[in-house]
Protein backbone atom coordinates (compact mmCIF):
# COMPACT_ATOMS: atom_id res chain seq x y z
CA UNK A 1 0.00 0.00 0.00
CA UNK A 2 1.69 3.23 -0.83
CA UNK A 3 1.03 6.32 1.26
CA UNK A 4 0.31 10.01 -0.37
CA UNK A 5 0.34 13.02 1.39
CA UNK A 6 -2.99 15.12 1.53
CA UNK A 7 -2.46 18.91 0.66
CA UNK A 8 -4.97 22.11 1.50
CA UNK A 9 -6.24 23.98 -1.42
CA UNK A 10 -8.53 27.11 -0.13
CA UNK A 11 -10.94 27.14 2.86
CA UNK A 12 -12.70 23.94 2.06
CA UNK A 13 -10.82 21.76 -0.38
CA UNK A 14 -7.80 18.89 -0.16
CA UNK A 15 -6.11 17.81 -2.74
CA UNK A 16 -4.50 14.26 -3.26
CA UNK A 17 -1.57 13.61 -6.03
CA UNK A 18 -2.31 10.39 -8.05
CA UNK A 19 0.28 8.31 -9.10
CA UNK A 20 1.91 9.13 -12.93
CA UNK A 21 1.72 5.53 -13.29
CA UNK A 22 -1.93 4.90 -12.69
CA UNK A 23 -2.86 7.91 -14.99
CA UNK A 24 -1.02 6.78 -17.73
CA UNK A 25 -2.65 3.11 -17.74
CA UNK A 26 -5.83 4.36 -17.93
CA UNK A 27 -5.67 6.67 -20.92
CA UNK A 28 -6.17 10.13 -18.71
CA UNK A 29 -4.85 13.10 -19.20
CA UNK A 30 -5.12 17.36 -17.31
CA UNK A 31 -8.72 18.11 -17.11
CA UNK A 32 -10.44 14.41 -17.22
CA UNK A 33 -13.05 13.58 -14.92
CA UNK A 34 -12.74 10.41 -12.41
CA UNK A 35 -15.21 9.18 -10.45
CA UNK A 36 -15.50 8.44 -6.28
CA UNK A 37 -17.14 6.01 -4.52
CA UNK A 38 -17.13 7.18 -0.79
CA UNK A 39 -18.28 5.08 2.08
CA UNK A 40 -17.63 6.46 5.89
CA UNK A 41 -13.73 5.08 6.07
CA UNK A 42 -12.94 4.57 2.23
CA UNK A 43 -12.60 6.00 -0.95
CA UNK A 44 -12.15 4.34 -4.12
CA UNK A 45 -11.11 6.39 -7.28
CA UNK A 46 -12.95 5.13 -10.32
CA UNK A 47 -11.48 6.03 -14.18
CA UNK A 48 -14.95 5.56 -15.06
CA UNK A 49 -18.21 4.95 -13.62
CA UNK A 50 -18.64 1.16 -12.71
CA UNK A 51 -20.45 -0.85 -15.42
CA UNK A 52 -20.52 2.26 -18.07
CA UNK A 53 -18.42 3.21 -20.45
CA UNK A 54 -16.74 6.46 -20.50
CA UNK A 55 -14.95 8.73 -23.26
CA UNK A 56 -13.09 11.72 -22.54
CA UNK A 57 -12.66 13.29 -26.81
CA UNK A 58 -11.19 16.63 -27.19
CA UNK A 59 -12.28 17.36 -30.63
CA UNK A 60 -11.82 20.83 -30.60
CA UNK A 61 -10.16 20.88 -34.21
CA UNK A 62 -12.62 19.21 -35.99
CA UNK A 63 -15.14 20.15 -38.72
CA UNK A 64 -19.01 18.87 -38.33
CA UNK A 65 -18.93 16.02 -40.24
CA UNK A 66 -15.25 14.49 -38.35
CA UNK A 67 -17.44 14.96 -34.96
CA UNK A 68 -20.28 13.32 -35.90
CA UNK A 69 -18.42 10.13 -37.12
CA UNK A 70 -17.18 10.43 -34.22
CA UNK A 71 -19.79 10.39 -31.80
CA UNK A 72 -21.42 8.21 -33.70
CA UNK A 73 -18.69 5.26 -33.75
CA UNK A 74 -18.71 5.86 -29.85
CA UNK A 75 -22.79 5.14 -29.70
CA UNK A 76 -21.72 2.06 -31.55
CA UNK A 77 -19.08 1.05 -29.87
CA UNK A 78 -21.72 0.81 -26.49
CA UNK A 79 -20.34 4.07 -24.20
CA UNK A 80 -23.12 5.39 -22.08
CA UNK A 81 -21.33 8.54 -21.65
CA UNK A 82 -19.13 11.00 -23.81
CA UNK A 83 -17.83 14.71 -22.63
CA UNK A 84 -16.72 16.16 -25.63
CA UNK A 85 -14.02 19.33 -26.09
CA UNK A 86 -15.25 21.47 -28.28
CA UNK A 87 -14.39 25.59 -29.99
CA UNK A 88 -16.85 25.93 -32.61
CA UNK A 89 -20.70 26.73 -32.91
CA UNK A 90 -20.47 23.90 -35.71
CA UNK A 91 -18.84 21.42 -33.23
CA UNK A 92 -21.62 22.00 -31.16
CA UNK A 93 -24.31 21.83 -33.87
CA UNK A 94 -22.48 18.60 -34.81
CA UNK A 95 -23.44 17.38 -31.21
CA UNK A 96 -26.82 18.11 -30.89
CA UNK A 97 -27.18 16.17 -34.44
CA UNK A 98 -25.78 13.09 -33.37
CA UNK A 99 -28.46 13.49 -30.24
CA UNK A 100 -31.03 13.76 -32.89
CA UNK A 101 -30.24 10.68 -34.82
CA UNK A 102 -29.08 8.47 -31.96
CA UNK A 103 -31.85 6.60 -29.84
CA UNK A 104 -31.25 7.43 -26.48
CA UNK A 105 -28.76 9.92 -26.34
CA UNK A 106 -29.56 13.37 -24.76
CA UNK A 107 -27.27 16.43 -24.05
CA UNK A 108 -27.29 16.82 -20.39
CA UNK A 109 -24.44 19.32 -19.77
CA UNK A 110 -22.84 22.12 -21.92
CA UNK A 111 -20.20 24.16 -19.44
CA UNK A 112 -19.54 26.23 -23.35
CA UNK A 113 -15.94 24.70 -23.57
CA UNK A 114 -17.10 21.11 -22.69
CA UNK A 115 -20.40 19.35 -23.69
CA UNK A 116 -21.63 16.09 -21.80
CA UNK A 117 -23.72 13.38 -23.89
CA UNK A 118 -24.89 10.44 -22.28
CA UNK A 119 -27.26 7.52 -23.38
CA UNK A 120 -30.11 6.26 -21.88
CA UNK A 121 -30.90 2.92 -22.75
CA UNK A 122 -31.96 -0.55 -21.15
CA UNK A 123 -31.26 -3.19 -23.85
CA UNK A 124 -33.02 -6.31 -21.26
CA UNK A 125 -36.10 -3.68 -22.26
CA UNK A 126 -35.63 -3.30 -25.77
CA UNK A 127 -36.89 -6.30 -28.09
CA UNK A 128 -34.96 -6.74 -30.92
CA UNK A 129 -37.44 -8.59 -33.17
CA UNK A 130 -39.58 -5.41 -32.76
CA UNK A 131 -36.95 -3.36 -33.57
CA UNK A 132 -36.51 -5.22 -36.80
CA UNK A 133 -39.98 -5.34 -37.89
CA UNK A 134 -40.78 -1.95 -36.98
CA UNK A 135 -37.57 -0.56 -39.30
CA UNK A 136 -39.07 -3.19 -42.35
CA UNK A 137 -42.05 -2.14 -41.69
CA UNK A 138 -40.86 1.85 -42.40
CA UNK A 139 -38.72 0.84 -45.30
CA UNK A 140 -41.87 -1.10 -47.13
CA UNK A 141 -43.93 1.74 -46.83
CA UNK A 142 -41.68 4.11 -48.49
CA UNK A 143 -41.46 1.66 -51.36
CA UNK A 144 -45.38 1.17 -51.20
CA UNK A 145 -45.92 4.98 -51.46
CA UNK A 146 -42.98 4.92 -54.00
CA UNK A 147 -45.30 3.11 -56.46
CA UNK A 148 -47.88 5.13 -55.97
CA UNK A 149 -45.99 8.16 -56.61
CA UNK A 150 -44.19 7.19 -59.83
CA UNK A 151 -46.36 5.35 -61.41
CA UNK A 152 -50.42 6.51 -60.28
CA UNK A 153 -50.56 10.06 -59.14
CA UNK A 154 -47.47 12.23 -58.65
CA UNK A 155 -47.85 13.94 -55.26
CA UNK A 156 -44.91 15.83 -53.72
CA UNK A 157 -46.27 15.62 -50.39
CA UNK A 158 -46.02 11.58 -50.98
CA UNK A 159 -42.36 12.40 -51.70
CA UNK A 160 -41.61 14.54 -48.60
CA UNK A 161 -42.83 11.74 -46.37
CA UNK A 162 -40.97 9.43 -48.28
CA UNK A 163 -37.79 11.52 -47.55
CA UNK A 164 -38.59 11.86 -44.01
CA UNK A 165 -38.95 8.67 -42.89
CA UNK A 166 -35.52 7.44 -44.81
CA UNK A 167 -33.86 9.77 -41.30
CA UNK A 168 -36.39 7.35 -39.20
CA UNK A 169 -34.63 4.17 -40.59
CA UNK A 170 -31.26 5.53 -40.60
CA UNK A 171 -32.14 6.23 -36.25
CA UNK A 172 -33.16 2.76 -36.15
CA UNK A 173 -30.42 1.72 -38.27
CA UNK A 174 -27.87 2.64 -35.56
CA UNK A 175 -30.01 2.00 -32.54
CA UNK A 176 -30.05 -2.06 -34.05
CA UNK A 177 -26.40 -2.06 -34.94
CA UNK A 178 -25.34 -0.82 -31.01
CA UNK A 179 -27.52 -3.67 -29.71
CA UNK A 180 -26.61 -6.17 -32.08
CA UNK A 181 -23.51 -7.19 -30.45
CA UNK A 182 -21.49 -9.88 -33.03
CA UNK A 183 -24.34 -10.85 -34.62
CA UNK A 184 -23.40 -10.42 -38.46
CA UNK A 185 -27.17 -11.67 -39.59
CA UNK A 186 -28.41 -9.02 -37.73
CA UNK A 187 -26.18 -6.85 -38.84
CA UNK A 188 -26.33 -7.76 -42.36
CA UNK A 189 -29.98 -7.48 -42.35
CA UNK A 190 -30.28 -3.96 -40.79
CA UNK A 191 -27.25 -2.45 -43.26
CA UNK A 192 -29.60 -4.14 -46.02
CA UNK A 193 -32.69 -2.38 -45.18
CA UNK A 194 -30.90 0.79 -44.35
CA UNK A 195 -29.51 0.86 -48.19
CA UNK A 196 -32.76 -0.10 -49.41
CA UNK A 197 -34.18 2.89 -47.75
CA UNK A 198 -31.37 5.33 -49.41
CA UNK A 199 -31.99 3.88 -52.93
CA UNK A 200 -35.42 4.90 -52.22
CA UNK A 201 -34.58 8.76 -51.00
CA UNK A 202 -32.40 9.08 -54.30
CA UNK A 203 -35.30 7.63 -56.62
CA UNK A 204 -37.63 9.43 -54.54
CA UNK A 205 -35.20 12.99 -56.10
CA UNK A 206 -35.25 11.76 -59.33
CA UNK A 207 -39.18 11.17 -59.93
CA UNK A 208 -39.55 14.75 -57.96
CA UNK A 209 -37.02 16.25 -60.63
CA UNK A 210 -39.70 14.47 -63.97
CA UNK A 211 -42.40 16.00 -62.19
CA UNK A 212 -44.75 12.59 -63.00
CA UNK A 213 -45.59 9.59 -62.97
CA UNK A 214 -44.83 6.90 -65.05
CA UNK A 215 -46.84 3.92 -66.20
CA UNK A 216 -43.37 1.60 -66.61
CA UNK A 217 -42.55 2.05 -63.11
CA UNK A 218 -45.76 -0.13 -62.34
CA UNK A 219 -43.27 -3.33 -62.43
CA UNK A 220 -42.22 -2.02 -59.27
CA UNK A 221 -45.06 -3.61 -57.40
CA UNK A 222 -43.42 -7.11 -58.10
CA UNK A 223 -40.72 -5.71 -56.62
CA UNK A 224 -42.47 -4.54 -53.72
CA UNK A 225 -43.38 -8.63 -52.64
CA UNK A 226 -40.18 -9.91 -53.27
CA UNK A 227 -39.05 -7.39 -50.67
CA UNK A 228 -41.83 -8.25 -48.37
CA UNK A 229 -41.45 -11.52 -48.92
CA UNK A 230 -37.53 -11.45 -48.05
CA UNK A 231 -37.97 -9.61 -45.02
CA UNK A 232 -41.17 -11.96 -43.26
CA UNK A 233 -38.85 -14.84 -44.45
CA UNK A 234 -35.89 -13.77 -42.41
CA UNK A 235 -38.24 -12.95 -39.05
CA UNK A 236 -39.79 -16.09 -39.45
CA UNK A 237 -36.90 -17.92 -40.22
CA UNK A 238 -38.42 -19.92 -43.56
CA UNK A 239 -36.24 -20.83 -45.45
CA UNK A 240 -38.88 -22.24 -48.66
CA UNK A 241 -39.61 -18.49 -48.51
CA UNK A 242 -36.32 -17.09 -48.79
CA UNK A 243 -35.82 -19.75 -51.96
CA UNK A 244 -39.12 -18.72 -53.39
CA UNK A 245 -37.84 -14.50 -53.12
CA UNK A 246 -34.23 -15.54 -54.81
CA UNK A 247 -36.20 -17.55 -57.72
CA UNK A 248 -38.42 -14.43 -58.27
CA UNK A 249 -35.32 -11.80 -58.47
CA UNK A 250 -33.68 -13.65 -61.17
CA UNK A 251 -36.81 -13.10 -63.25
CA UNK A 252 -37.38 -9.69 -61.93
CA UNK A 253 -34.27 -8.48 -63.01
CA UNK A 254 -34.54 -9.53 -66.52
CA UNK A 255 -37.77 -7.37 -66.94
CA UNK A 256 -35.92 -4.66 -65.23
CA UNK A 257 -33.21 -4.90 -68.44
CA UNK A 258 -35.99 -4.73 -70.72
CA UNK A 259 -37.29 -2.22 -69.28
CA UNK A 260 -33.95 -0.34 -69.20
CA UNK A 261 -33.84 -0.32 -72.83
CA UNK A 262 -37.11 1.04 -73.73
CA UNK A 263 -35.35 3.78 -72.40
CA UNK A 264 -34.86 5.10 -75.66
CA UNK A 265 -38.02 6.96 -76.56
CA UNK A 266 -38.25 8.98 -73.95
CA UNK A 267 -36.43 13.03 -73.62
CA UNK A 268 -32.37 12.54 -72.48
CA UNK A 269 -33.18 14.51 -69.22
CA UNK A 270 -35.82 11.99 -68.62
CA UNK A 271 -33.66 9.12 -68.96
CA UNK A 272 -30.95 9.72 -66.83
CA UNK A 273 -33.66 9.92 -64.12
CA UNK A 274 -35.57 7.30 -65.49
CA UNK A 275 -32.44 5.46 -65.26
CA UNK A 276 -31.98 6.40 -61.83
CA UNK A 277 -34.92 5.16 -60.39
CA UNK A 278 -34.52 1.61 -62.42
CA UNK A 279 -30.57 1.30 -61.06
CA UNK A 280 -32.00 1.86 -57.69
CA UNK A 281 -34.57 -0.90 -58.18
CA UNK A 282 -31.97 -3.65 -59.08
CA UNK A 283 -29.92 -2.24 -56.09
CA UNK A 284 -33.42 -3.26 -54.04
CA UNK A 285 -33.64 -7.07 -55.64
CA UNK A 286 -30.07 -7.61 -54.43
CA UNK A 287 -30.50 -6.19 -51.37
CA UNK A 288 -33.90 -8.69 -50.82
CA UNK A 289 -31.47 -11.51 -52.20
CA UNK A 290 -29.09 -10.90 -49.65
CA UNK A 291 -31.50 -10.83 -47.78
CA UNK A 292 -33.16 -14.25 -48.45
CA UNK A 293 -29.35 -15.75 -48.41
CA UNK A 294 -28.71 -15.33 -44.65
CA UNK A 295 -32.12 -16.27 -43.94
CA UNK A 296 -30.57 -19.38 -45.26
CA UNK A 297 -27.17 -19.21 -43.42
CA UNK A 298 -28.54 -18.25 -40.38
CA UNK A 299 -30.71 -21.74 -40.71
CA UNK A 300 -27.51 -24.02 -40.37
CA UNK A 301 -26.11 -21.37 -38.01
CA UNK A 302 -26.10 -21.35 -34.29
CA UNK A 303 -27.66 -17.47 -33.10
CA UNK A 304 -29.01 -15.42 -30.93
CA UNK A 305 -32.49 -15.51 -30.58
CA UNK A 306 -34.08 -12.05 -31.08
Amino acid sequence: MEPRKIFKSGKGSYILTLPKEWVQKNGLKDGDYLYLDISNDKIIILPQETGKKVAFLDLREFSFDRVLRRIVAHYLADYDTIRVKVSTEEQRRALVYASDILVGMEIMEDTGEEVELMVHLDPSKINMGEMLERISKVCLSMLADFIKLSSEKFDKKMATSIVFREKEVDRLYLLILRLAGDSRFLRTYAKSIERIADHLELMTEAILKLGRSYEEFSLLEKVYEVLRDSTMAFLKRDIEMAEDVLEKVKSLKENVSVLQENLKKYEKLEIIHMKTILDGTVRILAYSSDIAEITIDQSVSDTKNF
